[in-house]
């Protein structure tokens, strides 16, 4: 399926009209990412004569439109037909709109971030983001230390990664801060928040993103990361699933440098999760996911969740075969 295609870029729209969705009452994160991607793929599918079932398509690849830069195929744009985001931005002026996006990334690659947002601005249709969450969840176990150079432009340099099992040096005050197992962790993912980081400072700095936060960080290591940026995080999200009570180290320091924190329910696994599940649900779905963003409008003055949606890069096949 799309064999003309590396890579297909999933706009979900509005998943609030998605009623398929809405019936699925106590439906978790994954499982709205999941549906939301297989409904997006079944109805582009069928808009366009090409109804994708058992990851294979009823017509030849030659009907998919690809645009194509230098002989390399670029990513496909599948969205679904009829989606009403631009309707629900163009109802309210944006000064009473707040618009919340929280990013799903498993490398540290600039490429990819940059990507990701720009396609969330394409589809938002939106000069601005209130604010921007950053979920980067590599794998620390499995992580190869060969370096591919090209991701990571100009913005930063980037140490080695530390597995969790090295014997790297962490200080007292870090070991105060967190506990020995998340002081390791944060050695191991901080090089690449802040290879990250410095692509979104770019953001803030030129007026398109107002407010950074980062998701999934001990005490110490918000710390430290406040302490490097130029644009600090304003948000710190900790997961639900992770602990009952929030550390004292983290909510101390939150409170102290004026970082509002929230909790989560999203997975730290959730881009290769969503993508199993999809798969295996219908034989039409992801590969894998490379990246993915989760937009979020309120209406300020009513509290009133009035947009949702994920716009997601994605290998798509059928299950045992890549595209």
């Amino acid at each position: 399926m799309l064999k003309s295609a590396s890579k297909v870029t999933i706009n979900t729209g509005n998943v609030l009209n998605l009623i398929d969705i809405k019936k699925k009452a106590g439906q978790n994160v994954t499982e709205e990412l999941s549906e939301s991607i297989k409904l997006t793929l079944s109805e582009w599918g069928s808009q366009n004569g090409l109804p994708l079932q058992n990851g294979t398509s009823e017509q030849p690849d030659t009907s998919y439109m690809v645009v194509s830069k230098e002989n390399e195929p670029q990513a496909v744009v599948i969205t679904r037909p009829h989606d009403d985001v631009h309707k629900k931005m163009a109802e309210e002026e944006r000064k009473n709109l707040k618009i919340g996006v929280k990013i799903f990334i498993d490398e540290d690659s600039t490429t990819a971030l940059i990507e990701c947002l720009e396609n969330v601005f394409s589809a938002l249709q939106t000069e601005y983001i209130d604010n921007v969450i950053l979920s980067y969840n590599p794998d620390l176990q499995n992580r190869e230390d060969n370096d591919d150079g090209n991701t990571r432009n100009n913005y930063a340099t980037k140490a080695s990664p530390i597995s969790l099992s090295s014997n790297a040096r962490i200080s007292t005050s870090e070991m105060e801060a967190d506990s020995e197992a998340d002081a390791r962790k944060c050695e191991a993912i901080l090089p690449g928040i802040k290879v990250l980081w410095a692509v979104l400072e770019d953001y803030v700095r030129k007026g398109r993103v107002l407010q950074l936060g980062v998701a999934d960080v001990g005490g110490g290591c918000l710390r430290r990361l406040h302490g490097w940026a130029r644009e600090r995080p304003a948000i710190a999200q900790i997961s639900l699933a992770a602990c009952c009570v929030v550390p004292p180290a983290l909510h101390a320091f939150c409170k102290d440098n004026d970082v509002q924190l929230l909790t989560h329910a999203d997975p730290p696994d959730l881009l290769s999760l969503a993508a199993g599940k999809t798969l295996s649900d219908t034989g039409v779905g992801c590969n894998n996911l490379d990246w993915c963003a989760r937009y979020q409008v309120h209406i300020k003055c009513r509290g009133v969740l009035a947009l949702k949606g994920y716009v997601c890069k994605a290998t798509l096949g059928k299950a045992g075969k890549s595209v």
